[in-house]
């Protein structure tokens, strides 16, 4: 009997503990779950990967830490497949304190996209800085035959001073890729400035070579002229070398995605949008004009969003399926906690809604699919393990009580 009285009174700090050790060691060691991929989280996967290259999503972003263990698992997933598919993501949301958790993710998703392709774009920009160098070199022989032949003067003041300019250019763009490794956006940022920096001290290096011409020989001058078009000829395919690298090997904001920021009213918003989204954002989340961003260029509306994606902790995938789905054909996928799931089945059911991922389980079958662990297959042994023992207690629980209940009877008797 003491026993019993002793289950039904466990000290919560020995449950604690329990609970401590259940949920800690499946983190620790790799403990494999057995499952098999439900059809709302296999549609949205089949409804992401079907996309053409380029498509957009649109990630709204209706949860806040609450419900981070639950849904940012999900956006990352989403994030990762989105990138590998080459398409371009749209941030937004309506909940304040959500849109940076969103903003994280796709920084990360990112940053690891750039990161697994650093190699082959550190050599894509090695090959066209030795092309560039090749017509450098070209270009100044160039110049010392013309020379040579006009008897008109190129010293080797000339050759260092184009040497020095092509080795700075160069130089600004490596010192771009260290300095800011992680932020795509600075980097790209600075390197189009060593660009534009290159340009404008080439411009001024070939007038003057034309200035320093003895006698204004028009033929020669001509020479010159005709060289300087054909070396600023490769200097143009060298940037355009470096921007299709970047196009081809990293994710950049404001080419491959954008934050649009907060904006209260969600429902006058969401039918706004099937008009024209610059009437609700015109500026980003860090205040940068809307139109000067690359990829929001021909996006004015839900025609130019392939998939929209709601990740909410409460009714915000219903709203965006009532007015974005149902009055403008949107097609929608959900990323919802487990407590939300359920709700969502007659959408799926009717074609409303094109697929979801609900809970932990959901984010991890995602996980499964693009073939890439991330927080929700690392989080689901021990949520697992936690549910488990939370049943195992209950059970002990009511055996003991139900025991003591009968003892007392007896008792009485």
């Amino acid at each position: 009997m003491k026993f019993l009285k002793w289950l039904t009174n466990i000290d919560r700090r020995i449950i604690f503990l329990l609970m401590i050790g259940v949920v800690l060691v499946p983190m620790l060691f790799t403990i494999p779950i057995p499952f098999e991929v439900g059809e709302p989280v296999q549609k949205a996967f089949n409804a992401i990967d079907t996309l053409k290259p380029g498509s957009v999503i649109m990630f709204s972003v209706d949860y806040d830490a609450t419900s981070y263990p639950e849904c940012q698992p999900m956006i990352v997933a989403i994030t990762n497949h989105a990138f590998r598919k080459d398409l371009r993501i749209i941030l937004l949301g309506h909940i304040p304190t959500g849109l940076p958790l969103g903003q994280e993710a796709v920084e990360r998703g990112a940053a690891e996209y750039n990161q697994n392709h650093e190699e082959e774009y550190q050599q894509a920009v090695k090959h066209a800085g030795e092309e560039l160098d090749k017509y450098t070199a070209g270009y100044q022989e160039a110049l010392k035959t013309a020379a040579a032949e006009f008897n008109q003067e190129y010293t080797l003041r000339h050759q260092k001073t184009l040497d020095s300019l092509v080795f700075h250019y160069l130089e600004e763009v490596d010192s771009a890729a260290i300095k800011f490794q992680k932020h795509t956006f600075e980097y790209w940022k600075a390197v189009q400035y060593a660009g534009e920096d290159f340009n404008r001290h080439a411009a001024g290096y070939q007038k003057g070579l034309k200035g320093d011409v003895r006698e204004q020989n028009p033929e020669y001058v001509q020479i010159l002229e005709r060289a300087a078009a054909e070396y600023n000829k490769h200097i143009t395919e060298y940037q355009e070398a470096l921007e299709h690298a970047a196009d081809q090997y990293l994710k950049r904001y404001g080419i491959d995605f954008v934050n649009l920021g907060y904006r209260p009213g969600m429902v006058p918003i969401i039918v706004g949008m099937g008009r024209e989204i610059r009437d609700f954002y015109r500026q980003d989340y860090q205040n940068i004009n809307v139109d000067s961003l690359h990829m929001m260029a021909g996006v004015h509306n839900y025609d130019d969003v392939a998939i929209l994606a709601s990740f909410a902790h409460g009714i915000q995938v219903e709203t965006w399926i009532a007015f974005a789905g149902a009055r403008f054909g949107q097609q929608i996928i959900g990323g919802v906690t487990g407590v939300v799931a359920p709700d969502l089945y007659p959408y799926l059911q009717s074609g409303q809604l094109a697929g979801f991922l609900g809970g932990l389980k959901g984010a991890s079958e995602y996980e499964s699919l693009i073939e890439k662990k991330g927080l929700a297959t690392r989080g689901m042994p021990a949520q697992s393990t936690a549910h488990i023992l939370v049943i195992i207690l209950i059970v002990i629980g009511s055996i003991a009580e139900f025991a003591m209940d009968l003892a007392e009877r007896r008792r009485r008797r």
